[in-house]
């Protein structure tokens, strides 16, 4: 974890707020600012008081801050890897108020948020959010750039490949697969494996899409 360097937030909307204020909570993290690479009419301005940099900004900025990115969307990969391009580092950051397991791995860039509970060798990989009482059982491995909505319950001995999103509230039960690049709608309880880049809704999952790129 980079608690050294201040923290610049990858993104400007309301998960990016979201995030400053928890990190606010974390001892010895300061939030410098966030970072916009979309819209040039926001940089130069200010969120929750702080400055809103351009992200080519960030090659002046990389030899004195971190950052992390706070988009929900599991497309995030791509401001991340601008933002690396200018050479920043990556922050990790764990909510206070977390259990992460002392055999468990979190991977660098990644977020695990409020409440949040990351059981006996669970790897969790890079840029992960893990968002607000969210459960991650024994051995289960997470991959980069997955996004677990509030209140996931994932259990032991899974798999979620790079890029899935997990809706808020949903439960996959023991040792199933979660492919990469699929959806898990809001409230699924997933029973069997789900492929890679579908999307599964309901209870028991059910596939209602094909051929999708995460969300």
């Amino acid at each position: 974890m980079n608690h050294a360097r201040p923290v610049l937030i990858l993104g400007t909307r309301t998960f990016a707020v979201e995030v400053a204020d928890l990190a606010s909570d974390i001892g010895g993290v300061t939030i410098a600012g966030f970072v916009e690479n979309l819209d040039r009419d926001i940089a130069g301005t200010r969120l929750e008081n702080l400055p809103v940099h351009w992200v080519d900004e960030l090659a002046g900025l990389a030899q004195t801050h971190a950052a992390v990115c706070a988009l929900s969307t599991t497309h995030r990969a791509r401001f991340i890897e601008q933002a690396a391009a200018h050479g920043i580092p990556f922050a990790t950051l764990v909510h206070p108020s977390a259990h992460v397991s002392r055999s468990a791995q979190i991977g660098e860039g990644s977020l695990v948020s409020a409440g949040a509970i990351i059981a006996a060798h669970a790897q969790i990989g890079r840029h992960v959010i893990v968002n607000r009482g969210v459960l991650v059982g024994h051995h289960t491995r997470i991959g980069d750039y997955v996004t677990l909505g509030p209140g996931v319950n994932i259990g032991g001995c899974c798999e979620i490949g790079t890029a899935a999103y997990v809706g808020i509230g949903a439960i996959v039960l023991d040792k199933l697969a979660i492919g990469a690049r699929s959806v898990v709608g809001a409230g699924a309880v997933v029973t069997r494996p789900v492929a890679d880049r579908v999307q599964v809704m309901g209870v028991p999952a059910r596939v209602t899409r094909e051929g999708i790129d995460g969300r």
